[in-house]
């Protein structure tokens, strides 16, 4: 993540204790600059907490503060990616993406590039884009900023549904009197801090609450998840008196008297307004309950069952952490990720930001590989020339999607993975370039070594050249990926840094494309086919390596 500032600079949350279960309507305040859009997107997994951790984040998906217009789609094709990778095939995608549209009163800009929407509706599509995965956990930061009236109210009511099928929706508005009367907990960020308040309804008065109060068997845990986010206080003979909105006592009586082993309910009665200070801890690790009645245990993830839960949070200005995305159930993760290449892959073709790279190799390869010259000379030449046109296209991969649409994909699948997405693109386009440069050269080149009379076997030199091509550009793919986001962000520094980076992996012994091009070039001289397999599997290891490594960075220097 990058770093953000607020009114007295770099901001930091510290000793953010946050369960959100499910069939929960949560509204976060707070001044400019708090930290509200942070604790969003911590919630939502594109950032991870540089200390604590968050537990049980479901299916997610989720809105930004400010939705790009400029990407390269139609307002539709967009939608249905997007819908393909929160898990959805094809069909499904599309009747989805044409209810949402048509909810929001945008069915007929399905086929408008997305750069000729208005603002008010470049926001429709970004919350379109959240609603049709029907997700568990929804994020929406601003959402109705931009939106006309209509609009607002239909998001209004899909907010509802939501809560009503059992998922948690996170909200931060400017206007005080969003969703007022249905929020069942409000918190308010001041000062690094989260603190629960009372929740007012649209007339200014508390929504009713109810005092549980209960009592279960020794050592008993309450049940994880309980609707409506009670407040718990815990008394010292084992007791526990739960606060919550009316709209929920009955389903948290329900979850008591059904759990095993079972609470006995001792106490029912109408609760004041005030909640208490003690339902969110500010130091920054969890506050033991005063009971020797160990606190519950978040149970793992299971698609929404259990709620979203954040302890010790402690989040400056950089985080990091793992990844934590999980996927639709009964979806495979592959299929979703492949989805996600797709959507780059497109982004990359639409955007023809591809042009100069390969316009630049075809005219290297046309200067430099002629008709009749030796097979192994030119297939030596055309895989170095790979190298830095693998690089800069990884760097196009990185940095080509705009910050907002790229954390609404790492919302649905983990900010690891969509950098993985993107020098799986690279990687891709390149390794087409280096089948069709092999393909020009088998064609073109003269079967001969240096020599002239030295016949050289076309198959084996076919093989040689492309694994050549490939071990070129996963180095190029490596060398791309250190020298762009996340690991250098600044422009001035990433292309300094290219170059002399790219020379050395074309002149160090120990790099596998050097050994791999040498080997063709050397092979020419004696007639002499050499299949470069141990520098290819070296560029694999180094480009699976770097990989890794600038995945895990995505996940906390976005």
């Amino acid at each position: 993540m990058g770093r953000r500032y607020g009114p007295r600079g770099p901001w930091v949350l510290r000793g953010a204790d946050l369960v959100l279960p499910p069939r929960t309507l949560v509204r976060v305040e707070g001044a400019n600059g708090t930290g509200k859009s942070t604790l969003l997107r911590l919630l939502a997994g594109i950032d991870a907490p540089t200390e604590g951790r968050l537990t049980g984040r479901p299916r997610t998906a989720y809105v930004p503060e400010r939705f790009p217009g400029a990407l390269p789609f139609t307002a539709g094709g967009y939608l249905v990616h997007l819908g393909r990778v929160h898990g959805l095939d094809t069909a499904e995608a599309v009747r989805r993406t044409d209810r949402w549209l048509a909810c929001f009163g945008a069915a007929g800009y399905a086929r408008t590039p997305m750069a000729r929407l208005s603002k008010g509706t470049s926001q429709k599509i970004a919350v379109a884009q959240a609603l049709l995965a029907e997700p568990d956990l929804l994020v929406l930061d601003e959402a109705w900023t931009g939106l006309d009236a209509a609009a607002r109210d239909e998001l209004d009511r899909a907010v509802a549904e939501r809560v009503a099928a059992g998922a948690t929706v996170v909200f931060v508005d400017h206007d005080p009197r969003r969703q007022a009367g249905a929020v069942d907990v409000t918190y308010r960020l001041g000062d690094g801090r989260l603190v629960a308040v009372p929740t007012r309804t649209a007339s200014g008065a508390a929504p009713p609450r109810v005092r549980i109060e209960a009592k279960g068997p020794t050592a008993a845990v309450l049940p994880s998840g309980l609707p409506g986010a009670p407040v718990v206080e815990r008394d010292t003979s084992g007791g526990v008196r739960l606060t919550v909105a009316a709209t929920h006592s009955d389903d948290v009586l329900r979850a008591l008297l059904t759990a095993r082993p079972g609470w006995h309910i001792t106490g029912l009665a109408p609760a004041r307004t005030r909640v208490p200070s003690t339902a969110v801890a500010t130091s920054a690790a969890p506050v033991p309950p005063p009971s020797p009645t160990p606190p519950p245990t978040p149970a793992p993830a299971r698609g929404g069952e259990d709620g979203v839960s954040a302890a010790g949070a402690d989040v400056p200005g950089r985080t990091r952490g793992p990844d934590r995305a999980v996927p639709f159930a009964g979806v495979p993760r592959g299929r979703r990720f492949a989805a996600l290449v797709r959507c780059q892959a497109a982004l990359l073709a639409r955007s023809q930001r591809w042009l100069a790279p390969v316009l630049l190799y075809a005219a290297f390869l046309a200067i430099g590989v002629q008709a009749g010259q030796p097979v192994l000379d030119s297939l030596g030449y055309a895989a170095a020339g790979l190298l830095p046109v693998t690089a800069w296209l990884t760097r196009l991969c990185v940095t080509q999607e705009p910050p907002a649409a790229r954390a609404v994909a790492a919302a649905a699948l983990g900010p690891a993975r969509v950098h993985a997405a993107a020098l799986v693109t690279a990687l891709g386009g390149a390794l087409v370039l280096g089948a069709v440069a092999t393909a020009f050269v088998l064609l073109t080149g003269e079967p001969l070594g240096n020599d002239r009379t030295t016949a050289v076997p076309l198959p084996p030199a076919a093989l040689a050249g492309l694994l050549a091509a490939v071990c070129c550009a996963l180095v190029g793919t490596a060398v791309g990926a250190l020298c762009a986001r996340p690991v250098l962000h600044r422009r001035g520094w990433s292309l300094a840094a290219t170059v002399p980076v790219l020379l050395l992996a074309l002149v160090t012994d120990g790099s596998p494309a050097k050994r791999a091009v040498t080997g063709l070039v050397t092979g020419s001289r004696d007639g002499t086919v050499r299949v470069p397999l141990l520098a290819s599997a070296g560029a694999l290891l180094l480009a699976a390596a770097v990989t890794v490594l600038t995945a895990r960075l995505a996940s906390s220097r976005e």
